[in-house]
Parts: structure tokens; sequence; C-alpha cells
């Protein structure tokens, strides 16, 4: 083929080859311009769009009086869009000077392939200054909410803890987490190159719905105060824990619950788990004498037995099967007042053999034991208590002296109040009320009190508060809880603790509880010390008496002199405190 023709081939072909190109690129910008406009338009608009989330606040926790005792306050976050990080080594190691953390880590998360990675968490306000002060390609900080509790220590087992998104895991804050927790909002935003923000869009913004506030029924100076006695209990006695309540006996309220060993929710992760347990609800102990004057207010009610009637109480040994009771002095004729106030066990092992199994049985039954009371608080146990089927030849004078069933504090201290409550089992509560985060509107509220049941006739309990409980003060067991001001009706226990060879002659659980003032009761105190330690520090027995009492008698002084010297406020006159914005 002629050159000239072969050129004007290839002239031809390279045409038709520039023409389909064309066209087909017309085709493409036709389909790009008209029919997928909007795709591309959203695309572009998302390259230069954010939606920023905008926190909300986690409720408050308060105290009776509008105490902050848990809140939640603005902090800074750093995070980083991996891809926009020019040297990431070179960066990596100045936020490893700036924010404490290894240099390796933070490289690590630099290299991954995301836009978005978290670098620290709610950090301090110099290290937020720090970080900004950089200007650093890629990293930047983003607004968040720190919990924190003002307190410390104080109260710690009611509250709980949160995780680091603020998600409630033990405690109050578990509990009630869906009313605390609130709705985070949103704005849309410009941004450039580096993802800073320019300028917000209008109408596009979500406001974030705060969380409630949540109000408990205690009162933080009684908190303190039962906190700092059982704390000198704790490290005195050597125990393995103590666990103490305060309840307002005409309405239920939890005034004051606390544990030792305890921990700070601010810093919860430097304690071991075990020091978070709430065992005031629970752990189940058995209780041990504390439990005598319930039993024998069952025996009055059913007219099996009165105050002044006397017992034969074998001189400290008698002997049931090929098991011999001991009294830890022996005494022979006791009136069955005597029987609590010295807390004899075998005057109670005789006593109880009026009421029989069943008898027994339904008087424990009857006050709440082996049932949760559902307070308001997570993990919270129901105890033991077996049904007679499954009880032995022993049981019955085991129960009378507090073995052989278990029940928490809880459930202790709601059933030994209905005897300062004319026979009346009131429902405890921990929680009153739910607010607004600004404090200002009551959205939900506990009425009170909630009686469950009539478990003793007025007479019936008038009878064991007066004189019986108070002789155990004034003349008995519980002479160490005597105060001066204030007339106190109480039962010590002394309980032998379970082990590998049965029940021990070293391990405790010694208690106390007690209402005062006896003539009116307002409160009642309950102290449990597990396992206290006698050395020559501690002399004495191991008695609840010696150990517990005290710290009850300390308790009860400092909440009614407390009372006496502030207007203590009912439950209604906190929400109206609160619907006024009382902080």
């Amino acid at each position: 083929m002629p050159i000239k023709k072969r050129q004007k081939l290839v002239a031809s072909i390279l045409m038709i080859v520039l023409l389909v190109v064309f066209a087909v690129l017309i085709v493409q910008m036709a389909r790009i311009q008209i029919l997928d406009h909007d795709w591309y338009q959203k695309k572009a608009t998302l390259q230069h769009l954010t939606k920023v989330n905008v926190p909300a606040r986690r409720g408050p926790i308060l105290d009776r009086n509008g105490i902050k005792l848990a809140d939640s306050l603005r902090c800074s976050s750093v995070v980083a869009d991996p891809q926009l990080v020019e040297d990431k080594v070179v960066v990596a190691q100045q936020l490893s000077e700036i924010l404490n953390l290894e240099k390796s880590e933070i490289l690590k998360l630099l290299n991954k392939d995301k836009r978005f990675v978290w670098i620290k968490r709610k950090i301090a306000g110099v290290e937020e200054v720090n970080i900004n002060r950089l200007n650093i390609k890629g990293i930047y900080t983003d607004n968040e909410y720190k919990r924190l509790y003002p307190n410390n220590e104080l109260a710690s087992h009611i509250l709980g803890i949160t995780d680091i998104d603020g998600n409630g895991l033990e405690g109050v804050e578990y509990k009630f987490d869906r009313f605390l927790e609130g709705t985070d909002g949103h704005f849309v935003c410009e941004r450039d190159g580096q993802r800073r923000h320019i300028n917000n869009i209008n109408n596009r913004e979500v406001a974030p719905q705060h969380g409630n506030g949540v109000v408990l029924t205690i009162d933080s100076v009684i908190q303190k105060a039962v906190e700092d006695a059982i704390d000198e209990a704790y490290y005195k006695w050597k125990a393995k824990s103590v666990v103490a309540i305060v309840m307002a006996i005409k309405t239920g309220e939890i005034l004051a619950m606390a544990n030792r060993p305890t921990f700070n929710p601010n810093l919860f992760q430097e304690y071991p788990k075990p020091s978070r347990k709430n065992r005031a609800i629970t752990d189940s102990y058995e209780p041990g004498s504390i439990i005598k004057p319930i039993i024998v207010g069952a025996l009055f009610e059913k007219n099996l037995a009165s105050p002044d009637e006397e017992i034969f109480c074998h001189n400290g040994a008698y002997r049931i099967g090929s098991r011999t009771l001991h009294d830890a002095h022996g005494m022979d004729n006791l009136s069955v007042a005597d029987i609590v106030a010295k807390s004899s066990n075998i005057g109670m092992a005789k006593l109880g053999e009026r009421l029989g199994n069943e008898g027994l049985y339904n008087c424990l039954a009857n006050v709440g034991f082996g049932t949760k009371l559902n307070i308001g608080l997570p993990g919270e146990a129901s105890g033991m208590l077996r049904p007679v089927s499954l009880w032995t030849d022993y049981s019955l004078p085991s129960i009378t002296m507090g073995h052989e069933f278990s029940v928490t504090p809880l459930q202790f201290i709601t059933a030994f109040s209905t005897i300062a409550n004319g026979g009346k089992l009131i429902r405890p509560f921990i929680v009153s009320a739910i607010i607004t985060n600004d404090l200002k509107q009551v959205k939900r509220r506990v009425e009170y009190p909630t009686v469950v049941k009539d478990v003793m006739t007025a007479q019936v309990a008038r009878k064991m508060l007066n004189p019986i409980l108070v002789r155990v003060v004034e003349g008995g067991t519980g002479k160490k809880a005597r105060i001066e001001e204030y007339r106190v009706a109480g039962k010590t226990g002394t309980a032998q603790k379970l082990d590998e060879n049965g029940y021990s002659h070293t391990k405790f659980i010694s208690s106390f509880v007690a209402y005062a003032p006896a003539d009116n009761p307002k409160v009642c105190v309950l102290v449990m010390v597990d396992e206290p330690v006698k050395d020559e520090q501690n002399e004495g027995v191991l008695y609840g008496g010696t150990v517990a009492a005290p710290v009850v008698k300390d308790i009860i002084k400092k909440t009614l002199d407390h009372q006496k010297t502030v207007q203590f406020n009912s439950f209604h006159k906190t929400v109206s405190l609160l619907k006024r914005g009382y902080e």
C-alpha cells in the first residue's frame, strides 16, 4: 500500500478513535451532570460538611438536702485522623510527652487505616492547652463530660461507678442509668482540609437532652459520721469487713449505708473489685443473738410467754440429744425479759420449743427473711431461710440463737424496725425522686411510708421495746451503747462463723442493732463487724456488745444531734426545695 494511502488510513482510524473517546466522555459527563448529579452533589457536600456530636450531660445524684454526690463536668478528649497526620513518629513522640502515654501505643493508633481514633479520653485541662498549642495537622480535641464524685469515698457503694463512655456499671449509676444518661444532640458544620470546623450550617442543629437527676434519701452529714465510725472499728478490730445502716424508723428512708473496705469511685480501677461490694445488700450473714427479740415478739403475739415469766436456764449448760447448749455466763432462773437482755441461748431454745418448727419458720418469713426487699439498688440478695422439711432435730435451738439461716443487713434492720414501728413492717427505700437536670422540676417521686404488713400488735411492740430492749442497754449485754442524752433500746449479737470444721470458735460476726430515743424512736442503727481480731490492743471477748455497740452509740449520738441542730428535711420538704432550684 502506498505511503500516502497508509497515512490517510491511520489518520482516519485515529480520528474514529478520538471521536469514540470524545463520545464516551460526553456521555459520561452527561451521566455525571444530569443523571447522577444528586449523588455526586451529596458526596461533594459530605467531603466538606461534618456532623458533630454534642454530648448530653449525665444527670447529678444528690442527697436529701440537694448536695451533689455525683456530677458531670465538661472536659476534652484527644482524637486523630491518621490519614492527615504527616510525620507519625514525630507526632507520636510529641503526644506521648504531653499525655503521659507510651509512644509505641500512640504510633500504633496513628497507623490505623481509619479517619477517627481516640488517643486519650477525658484529659486534664493542662493537657488540652498543650495539645492545642502544638496545632498538629490531624490531631484535635473533642468535648465530652467526665463523671466526678466530689466527696471521693463518701457513699461510694450507694452511688456506684460509670465506664469511660458514661454508662452506669454499679449502684445507683447502674440501676437508674436510663434516667441519668440523657440523649446526645448534634450540629452540622463546614470543615477545611485539616478537618477543622469553619461555619455551622443553620437549621441543622439538634440540642442535647441532658439526663435527669436522682435524689437519694441519705443525709451526707449522717453518712460521713457513719463512715468515720466504721473506719475506726475496721482498723481497730482488723476486721474482714464492716457494714452499717441508719434507717428513719417511721418512713423507711435509708439515711446512711456504708461498708468497709471501701473505694474511691473517681479512681475505682485502682481498687480490688471486692472493695466495691455493697455488703449491706449483697451479702448474707447468720445474725446471731440479734434475732432473739423478733422471736420473743412472736411468742408474745401468740400468748405463749410474758416478759416476767421465769425460765430455768440450767446454770449455763443444757443438753438437747447429743448436743449441749452453753451460755456465756451460767444462770439459773431468768425472766423472759432477762433472757433477751442477758442473751441466754438456753432460755431462747426452751422458748423456741413453744413455737415449734412451723411457728418459728412463720415468725422469720413474716418479717421478710428469705425474700428481696427491692430497695432500688443492684445485686440485692434474698438471704436464706430453708423450708421446715429440711430442718434437723437441732435446727430449732440453732435458729433461736441466730444460726442455720442468713439475712442481709438491710433485711435485718427492716425486720427489727417493726418493733419501733408499732408492729408495722415498712418497706425501705433509698431513692426518693427523679428531677430534671436543672433541679427545678420533679418528674417522679416516691410516696412513703409503704406498709407491707402488720407483723405484731402495737401492744406487743411496746412490750418488746420498753422495758425489754431498753434493759439490754441499761443493764444487759449492750451497756457500751448507753448515751447520757438519749435513751437507747437495742440488742447485741455474736454469731459464730462456719468453716470447714463446723462453727468456728475464733471467727465471729459481732453486731449490734438499736433504736433511739427509746420513748419516741426516730432512727434505727445496725452495725455488723465481720471477723474482728483480738490482740494486745483489743482486749476482752469479741462480743457484739464489746465490738459493735460502741460504734452504734457514736452513730446514734451524732445522728440525733444533727437532727436537733438543723431542720431535718422530710421527703416532701426535700422535694419542695428542689422545685425551687435549691442546691
